[in-house]
């Protein structure tokens, strides 16, 4: 808590710098500031840690406290002057000689009064460091102020630094009654040894913790995003400040003889996580209109920059803390080996961010690369801390902290006052918590003096030097009510896990990772439509292409949050709809392949649904295969036998429940009936795999939801229409009319597509050709539920290469068949392993180079940019005059703007001239193509004589552009029927 504490006042200085120095002296006075930031760190572990573990273990007096307290402040002087001499030259570099001295002057006032901060330390006195360091924070806030009054600049906002240096050297007098003029002691090699092991650790982990600050100041000095980023970048290292609390109170215990090595570690990772994920979550999620408050306004445009920067900070607090806990228990070799890999990270990142992106791509960098290193220190760390069952109940711990990030990231989009009442009362809560205030405590419980023997009133000596108590006693983790406990005993919080984290994947590029498509807007309109009392409705009439199971979601959804406005910005809010089913989904197959297979294979197939580019891709749109796929999941997962014997009542609600859920499924599209009760029925015959009465029972209610439908539609006179729209819809799908789709005239062939978007659905094309040859191997297996999967994949990968190669295959009929082929592979490979042991480390190596790539191709979808409509719909809305006329060139235009007098489908220069039209919009791929309204001639014409006032560059469209034609150029290109129409234009394909 007073590490938070330390943070906030500090950042207060460095706030009140911001506002009241121009960008240019807060460029140089935010470097100078970070510069002893690292210094301060590096001070902290060369000379109290080394200092706290000989005070922890030798009384007062001692020949060898006085030798371990003098050592420390001839290192304190020596290393004050090595780092006077860096940071001033390194200051040197970026600002002006006066500023270079001050800061050399600070370093050296730094190290010097970190000696008392040990002793402080041994002594267990965290009360007393506490107020210290709050001492010093206060002492550089007030100095802060008559710099302002001053106006004394960067200099003397720096030198604040040393002014606070004051408050340490307050300490109790048996402090300086111990110090002793000892220079004999510099000569003890191993001293040295231990210190130096130490320093190196702890002086690496510090300058990963600010090189990114010195950096970016360095590189792009005196500008307002590099600016921005320092700014930021304080804030973002909130959890630093967690990890250097954590730090401070775990070294002294571990080094203390006879310690409980397991509790202590226990403690500090317990403390370590509570605090850290609190810090990270309210940090990353923080609504513009909240961090903008604590921001100078002039830094507002790098606020996006914020959740980077606050997982940058979480990787260097897991370095901090990891590194630490290594150090105290000796393992210097592992930590350093682990740090080395981390420096590369870093650095490696920060490199690749700023060449691809400058300010905003060394911030990325900065996460992936201190997120990556903490990841490999904790791999490299585990051996030496598994003895203290570190993995004990994180489980639930997981699922909390998921919880907490979604439920702030959720509140922040929709209403930042409630964010900030999440936000307050999860970090009171946290903190009452570490200082027992709530029934169950979780934190260190530390007295005020040592328990290490207790000194004598006569001598002042320690009475007892026998083995100590543990000192931290930690509640268990685990005691929680006992409902709460069975939730987490079961697989429930591995489900509420993996459900939070398929979903955070999906709202990482929800709203501007995908371009919108007319297909996900009609169904928004029939959406609204149910909403509004109606059967789903279009402007043509009743729509009976598809059943209403989608709508009625939607519907629900729209009643619930009163979501109204145009046909964008509807669209983009209900595809969180589709996020969050698309999570479920996740979900639902980790529980399907953990009731069929092992754990191992279960966080595998989440894994792979979580980051399949397509299936994330079909999640971010308001499509219906989404929706579609969890109640048949869901029917799935129920009628895969558990081993158990049940009552019968109970087993005919299980496979009753399973077969309304199915219908589900099958009422959100009808497509869906071949791989939910299809299967059931081919299960009841093949191998005797499902029971044929239960079968019967499933079968029956899953035709229930779709005839009850159909009576409502009879009911209201819509049969007809609705037999119309099927038997069409049946002909297209089968391939005897081929309209649309890869297999229709003029359109580019389904294998030119796929070696085009292989760069980037390269893992999906292989699910998608794997998925019936897996599903017909698990037909084989065994295990009834098994080869029950294996029959739905089966038909799935068998209906997706007949629609390829004879039927109308168009991209959302891959979904179905890649989630298939996904559960499907992953059995597939436990089945091969069961069989065939040998083949055990062959499957390993390819499984996991398959879901590495899997995870790159999926993150590389995530994160894109691809939002051209978007973009267009905003230059639109601020930009085009209102007596303008502009024309669309696709159905996804047309449907986007038809109640907007000002649009028409005008794709030609004659057309255009006919109509008063001034503007076009276009999508460069798509007419390339031969797909939309346009001929490509007509782009071609565009690019040579009109004027893009738009361009966004996307993966879907190409180039969308709104382009601005001369009235005088189209004159003439109407006089040469420049981009006339090679069909009518009121139609596309």
């Amino acid at each position: 808590m007073c590490a938070g504490l330390v943070g906030v006042v500090s950042y207060a200085c460095s706030l009140l710098m911001a506002n009241m120095l121009d960008t240019a002296d807060y460029t140089q006075f935010a470097a100078a500031a970070m510069i002893l930031g690292v210094v301060g760190i590096v001070a902290n572990a060369l000379v109290p840690l080394p200092l706290s573990h000989v005070v922890a273990v030798q009384p007062q007096g001692s020949n060898e406290r006085q030798n371990g307290l003098a050592f420390s402040v001839f290192v304190s002087c020596l290393a004050g002057l090595a780092a006077a001499i860096i940071t001033g030259s390194v200051t040197l570099a970026i600002a002006t000689p006066d500023l270079a001295a001050i800061v050399a002057l600070a370093s050296f006032v730094i190290f010097l009064v970190n000696a008392p901060a040990g002793w402080l330390q041994g002594e267990l006195r965290f009360t007393w460091y506490a107020m210290s360091t709050m001492g010093e924070v206060v002492l550089r806030l007030i100095f802060s102020l008559l710099v302002i009054v001053m106006a004394w600049g960067a200099g003397g906002a720096v030198l604040g630094f040393v002014v606070g240096c004051l408050a340490p050297l307050v300490v109790p007098w048996r402090f300086y009654r111990d110090l002793r003029w000892r220079p004999r002691v510099l000569q003890q090699k191993w001293r040295w040894a231990e210190t130096s092991d130490i320093a190196s650790v702890l002086c690496v982990v510090s300058v990963l913790v600010g090189l990114d600050v010195v950096v970016v100041g360095f590189l792009d000095g005196g500008s307002v995003d590099a600016a921005g980023f320092q700014a930021l970048a304080t804030i973002a290292k909130g959890p630093v400040y967690v990890a250097a609390g954590t730090a401070l109170v775990a070294f002294p215990l571990l080094r203390t003889p006879g310690v409980k090595v397991g509790e202590v570690v226990g403690a500090s990772f317990a403390s370590f996580g509570q605090l850290v994920v609190v810090a990270f979550a309210i940090i990353a999620t923080a609504p513009p209109l909240m961090s903008g408050l604590i921001v100078p306004q002039k830094y507002h445009g790098s606020l996006d920059l914020l959740p980077w920067l606050a997982a940058s900070g979480l990787g260097y607090a897991v370095l901090m803390v990891l590194s630490t806990i290594l150090l105290a228990m000796r393992a210097y070799r592992r930590c350093q080996l682990g740090l080395a890999c981390a420096c590369l990270l870093v650095i490696g990142g920060l490199w690749m961010g700023w060449q691809l992106n400058a300010v905003t791509g060394m911030a990325i960098g900065s996460a992936v690369g201190a997120l990556a290193a903490g990841v490999v220190l904790s791999v490299l760390a585990w051996p030496v801390l598994a003895t203290a069952r570190p993995g004990r109940s994180a489980g639930e711990f997981v699922v909390l902290a998921c919880i907490l990030m979604v439920v702030l990231a959720v509140t922040a989009q929709l209403q930042p006052l409630i964010w900030f009442a999440v936000a307050a009362v999860s970090g009171i809560a946290v903190l009452a918590h570490q200082r027992g205030l709530l029934p169950h405590r979780n934190d260190f419980r530390i007295s005020r003096r040592r328990q290490v023997g207790r000194r004598s009133k006569a001598s002042g000596r320690r009475a007892k030097t026998a083995v100590p108590s543990p000192g931290p006693v930690l509640a268990s983790h685990g005691a929680v009510i006992p409902w709460i406990r069975w939730a987490f005993s079961s697989n429930l919080t591995a489900f509420i896990a993996v459900v939070a984290a398929g979903f955070a994947v999906r709202a990482l590029g929800l709203e501007r990772g995908f371009e919108l498509w007319v297909d996900e807007m009609l169904y928004v309109r029939l959406g609204e439509s149910v909403a509004a009392g109606e059967f789903p409705t279009l402007p043509d009439g009743p729509f009976f292409l598809h059943p209403p199971g989608y709508f009625l979601l939607e519907a629900g959804v729209v009643k619930i949050f009163g979501i109204t406005g145009e046909i964008i910005e509807v669209t983009l809010q209900l595809r969180w709809l589709n996020a969050v089913m698309g999570a479920v989904t996740v979900g639902l197959g980790f529980l399907l392949v953990r009731k069929l297979a092992t754990p191992a294979a279960a966080w595998l197939t989440a894994v792979l649904l979580a980051f399949e580019p397509f299936i994330l891709r079909n999640n971010s749109h308001a499509f219906l295969e989404t929706t579609a796929m969890v109640p048949g999941l869901a029917g799935l997962l129920l009628l895969v036998p558990s081993g158990h014997v049940h009552h019968k009542r109970y087993s005919f609600m299980r496979v009753a429940t399973a077969g309304l859920l199915l219908g589900y499924s099958i009422l959100c599209k009808d497509f869906f009936f071949i791989c939910t009760v299809a299967p059931v029925v081919a299960a009841m015959v093949w191998k005797k795999t499902f029971p044929w009465r239960s079968g019967l029972v499933v079968t029956g209610f899953g035709f229930l939801p779709y005839v009850v439908y159909l009576l409502v539609v009879a009911a209201h006179g819509h049969f007809p229409s609705w037999v119309w729209a099927k038997s069409n819809g049946l002909v297209r799908m089968s391939g005897v009319e081929k309209s649309t789709g890869f297999t229709s005239e003029g359109s580019p062939s389904i294998v030119s597509r796929l070696i085009e978007q292989s760069g980037h659905f390269g893992t999906s094309y292989f699910l998608l050709g794997l998925c019936p040859v897996v599903g017909v191997l698990l037909c084989f297996s065994n295990h009834a539920g098994r080869r029950l999967i294996g029959l739905a994949g089966a038909a799935l990968g068998a209906a997706g290469l007949y629609s390829a190669v004879f039927g109308t295959f168009e991209e959302q009929y891959g979904y179905g068949v890649m989630v298939a082929g996904a559960i499907c592979s992953v059995l597939v490979v436990v089945e091969i392993r069961e069989r065939y042991p040998r083949t055990r480390n062959t499957l390993t190596v390819i499984t996991v180079c398959y879901v590495v790539l899997t995870v790159i191709l999926g993150l590389r979808t995530a994160v894109a940019v691809d939002n051209g409509f978007v973009r267009a719909n905003d230059w639109v809305r601020d930009n085009l005059p209102a007596d303008a006329r502009i024309s669309v060139t696709n159905s996804t235009g047309h449907f986007a703007y038809m109640h907007d007098s000002r649009f028409g489908i005008w794709p030609s220069a004659p057309l255009m001239q006919q109509n008063g039209v001034s503007y076009i919009l276009t999508q460069s791929k798509p007419t390339s193509q031969g797909y939309g309204y346009a001929n490509p001639t007509m782009l071609a014409w565009l690019k040579d004589h009109a004027t893009p006032v738009v361009t966004t560059p996307g993966l879907t469209n190409g180039e969308t552009t709104i382009w601005h034609v001369d009235p005088v150029a189209l004159d003439a290109a109407a006089a040469a029927g420049i981009g006339e129409p090679s069909k009518e234009f009121g139609t596309e394909k």
